[in-house]
């Protein structure tokens, strides 16, 4: 849980303001990043799954030998970071739903290259 008190010092510039909260199963060790700065700029479900959320858990489990869970708001675009919890498997995670985000401007911008549009976003 103390990874969770240095966090925001050294990621805030990254993931934008966060404060010290429980994890999802009620222990310490729980961040939650307000506003995401990664979704807010990317406005892309795929990107934030693929480029940071998938990253990060598996940075802190294969470099510093701790599970993390990392769970997106797409509404809210907050995003709750539970150190010390085990992520589920992406087929298993309510996190990778179907579809874009209303606006999704990496869809626009991949729409024109066939199926690789629908891989980032599904």
């Amino acid at each position: 849980w103390l990874t969770s008190f240095v966090t925001p010092t050294f990621f805030g510039f990254l993931v934008g303001p966060s404060k010290v909260n429980s994890r999802k199963d009620g222990m310490p060790g729980g961040l939650v990043v307000e506003k995401c700065k990664f979704l807010q700029e990317s406005g892309c479900k795929g990107m934030c799954l693929n480029m940071c959320k998938l990253p990060a858990q598996d940075f802190f489990k294969e470099e510093l030998g701790l599970d993390l869970t990392v769970s997106p708001n797409f509404v809210t675009q907050e995003c709750q970071w539970s150190f010390g919890e085990v992520p589920l498997s992406p087929a298993e995670d309510p996190s990778f739903p179907k579809g874009c985000l209303a606006g999704c401007e990496s869809r626009k911008a991949m729409a024109g290259r066939g199926s690789a549009g629908q891989l980032m976003c599904e």
